[in-house]
This record gives C-alpha cells, structure tokens and sequence, in this order.
C-alpha cells in the first residue's frame, strides 16, 4: 500500500474513531460535566496524534526533498563532466 493511500487510511480511522467517540459520549448516561471533560480528552488525544503524524509526514516530506536535490546535483555535476570531456574531444581533434 502507498504511504499516500495510508496516510488517507489513517486519516479516515482517526476521524470515525473521533466522531465515534463523541457520540458515544453524547448519548451516554453521564452528567455534563463529565461528557465534555471526557469530549476534551478526547480531543486532545486526537490532536496529539495528528500533530506526530504531521510531523512524521513532514520528515518524511524534508528527507525524500533533501534525496531529490541531491540526485539533481549529481545529474548537473555528471553532465557538466560529460560536456568539459566532449569539448576536449572535439577540441583534440580539431
């Protein structure tokens, strides 16, 4: 499976889990007070996790982005050799 098919998977697990979570709340028998401080733990936790796997996306983003540069640099560097030897061979043999 791609990272982005998972992390669309991942995306929608997290969003059931929260919609599933607050309704089990709201229809629960509890006082007040204590659904929302339950909905509020909720909450963070769910932020807490999207907040990692943002982060881990954006490593993920900065090390395939440093990789990519690197190839570029060493396809110019590769080429610009290729170019300086061709023009010694054309200028030997002119």
């Amino acid at each position: 499976m791609s990272e982005n098919n998972s992390g669309s998977m991942m995306a929608g697990f997290l969003v059931g889990a929260a919609v599933g979570a607050g309704l089990a709340l709201i229809f629960a028998p509890m006082a007040g007070d204590e659904t929302r401080r339950r909905l509020g733990d909720g909450v963070r936790k769910l932020k807490d996790g999207t907040t990692d796997k943002l982060d881990q996306v954006k490593g993920a983003i900065e090390t395939r982005t440093g990789d990519l540069s690197a190839a570029i640099d060493a396809g110019k560097d590769a080429y610009r050799r290729g170019a300086a030897e061709k023009a010694t061979t054309v200028r030997d043999h002119v």
